[in-house]
């Protein structure tokens, strides 16, 4: 990747104001170079900032990674293929799809800044006290962009020092396996030398605390754990870390499951219960805070509920993503998180409106949008029709406490501290409980498969369109698998009216993203354009 690219908004970053609520809260600084900047605290705090706002790019968090590059079994894009040419959500891009490009290049970006920070932090004139734990926050973000990275791509360059020259791009791929095994080291000796702060020390989400960085790790090792890698050792550890957060005692399930969403439409920094544990900030909109070019969000605008009304009471959204039956299917009536997640309502968008009418009635289930994120909710003004200030959740502790159950019971089989934290979920969501006995109350389960499955259906219910079931499903070896069964579903006679899917069109429209999923969509293409720079790289197999 070109240096100068990197450099070149490498500090037009974030500039705080101590007394701003949030960290992100930012004014666009012209190019200062390594030579005259980080004198002080301040300026080391604003290079630490542009290095999160990797995270509030519509190219990462905001759109293109986890909402159109992160498609799977659970919902489809409500559009017919032609429709899709050239776009991610068409699945049928090649290397030099432009988003692929971009997202590479803002993960590369991040960690870029990374660099330079460590490289020049001691030039400051601060307590060393704080230094240490700027430090260990921007090694952290370092390693998260490269698990981010092979996460996406498989095998990368792995670099951990800032590019010298324009013409320091020849860096060979570092297999998918050793980048983890760095990440997590890293990861780890961060929170050991306890440079990073505790939950409670902030009034917001947009920054890594202790917890965080145990989630993470959690994570990250269940990915370890699981395909391709299947590395041995990695559930222990990933039980351990998600143990950790849970022992803290400074994340709870919020008993409204709706408000955790609302809260990210409202801007609202919830720090009762701090389910939502670590999320990618967004701040403005192009009227409210105009020229900053992709870091707007379009949560909420791309999977929320269809409406054409471009009112502030409501706001526009296109309501691409709809939902499978599948997931449908996997909701009890009474379970509280159906209505959050499926729309329970739509806007009239026949034209000439009124596009302001609230409907209740639906052709088909297969008609209904994802409905997490809902633009009626916000509370910026004016609104505009393509961005928002939506923040995106980037793990929430419910995940936390089904990480916990999926490890536990790979390691021990069906425990009360697998079903302990599985129930909890479910007794937010108002639903029935697991048990190994039997009886009215309970949902008897009598073996470790018959829960792997729960687990990985709970999952499902609970984080269903928070951008990690396409990646769940490749870990669990079962994404091609899962994708073509999408893809036959509207099909199966059962599914052919009923209220079930409306027409062909639609289950032909259902099937046609779905079908083409085979493992060569585990990964992104290398973008081409990295190829013309980096000789010492090759292609992604199949692409």
């Amino acid at each position: 990747m070109k240096n100068n690219i990197l450099f070149i908004s490498l500090f037009s970053v974030l500039l705080l104001s101590s007394s701003c609520k949030k960290f992100l809260e930012t004014t666009p600084k012209d190019f200062l170079s390594p030579e005259n900047y980080f004198r002080n605290e301040a300026e080391v705090k604003s290079a630490l900032a542009g290095i999160y706002v990797t995270l509030g790019s519509h190219f990462t968090y905001g759109r293109y990674m986890v909402i159109d590059g992160a498609m799977d079994d659970l919902g489809y894009w409500n559009q017919a293929e032609v429709n899709l040419i050239d776009r991610l959500s068409g699945w049928n891009y090649t290397a030099a799809q432009p988003q692929i490009m971009m997202m590479w290049q803002r993960l590369y970006e991040g960690i870029e800044r990374a660099n330079v920070l460590l490289e020049n932090i001691d030039k400051a004139e601060m307590d060393n006290a704080v230094r240490v734990k700027y430090i260990g926050e921007t090694r952290f973000l370092r390693a998260y962009y490269h698990y981010l990275l092979t996460d996406l791509w498989g095998d990368i360059p792995v670099r951990l020092k800032s590019n010298a020259s324009v013409t320091h791009v020849n860096i060979p791929q570092t297999a998918s396996s050793e980048v983890l095994q760095m990440v997590v080291a890293e990861m780890e000796d961060v929170i050991n030398a306890n440079t990073l702060e505790p939950a409670t020390a902030y009034s917001h989400t947009s920054r890594v605390s202790i917890t965080v960085a145990q989630a993470i790790l959690a994570r990250i090792y269940l990915k370890m754990a699981g395909e391709p890698l299947k590395m041995a050792g990695m559930y222990e550890k990933a039980l351990f870390w998600a143990t950790k957060v849970k022992e803290s005692g400074l994340h709870k399930l919020n008993p409204n499951y709706d408000e955790i969403f609302t809260n990210h439409s409202k801007n609202i920094y919830e720090t009762q219960y701090r389910e939502s544990m670590w999320e990618a900030d967004f701040t403005g909109n192009p009227t409210t805070d105009p020229g900053k070019d992709d870091k707007y969000s379009w949560v909420g605008v791309t999977n929320g509920i269809i409406c054409y009304d471009e009112s502030d009471a409501l706001g526009y959204s296109y309501g691409y993503i709809r939902v499978r039956l599948k997931l449908w299917d996997l909701f009890e009536d009474t379970d509280k998180r159906k209505y959050r997640s499926i729309a329970p309502h739509r806007y009239n968008v026949t034209s000439p409106g009124p596009y302001n009418q609230k409907l209740t009635t639906f052709t088909a289930i297969a008609d209904r949008c994802s409905a997490k994120w809902r633009r009626e909710e916000e509370t910026l003004k004016p609104k505009v029709k393509n961005n928002n200030e939506t923040n995106f959740p980037i793990i929430r502790y419910s995940d936390v406490l089904l990480m916990i159950a999926e490890a536990e019971n790979e390691l021990h089989g069906i425990t009360n501290v697998a079903l302990e934290a599985i129930n909890e979920v479910r007794a937010r969501a108002g639903v029935k409980p697991y048990a190994t006995s039997t009886g009215s109350t309970v949902i008897t389960i009598t073996n470790t498969d018959d829960l792997r499955q729960v687990i990985r259906d709970e999952r499902a219910r609970e984080l269903c369109f928070e951008g990690i079931r396409k990646h769940d499903l490749i870990r669990w070896g079962i994404f091609e698998q899962a994708m073509q069964q999408a893809a036959a579903e509207p099909f199966l006679s059962a599914n052919n009216g009923n209220g079930r899917t409306a027409n062909a069109s639609q289950r032909t429209i259902m099937a046609a993203i779905a079908s083409k999923m085979t493992e060569k969509y585990r990964l992104f293409p290398i973008p081409q354009k990295e190829l013309n720079l980096n000789n010492q790289m090759k292609q992604n197999r199949f692409w």
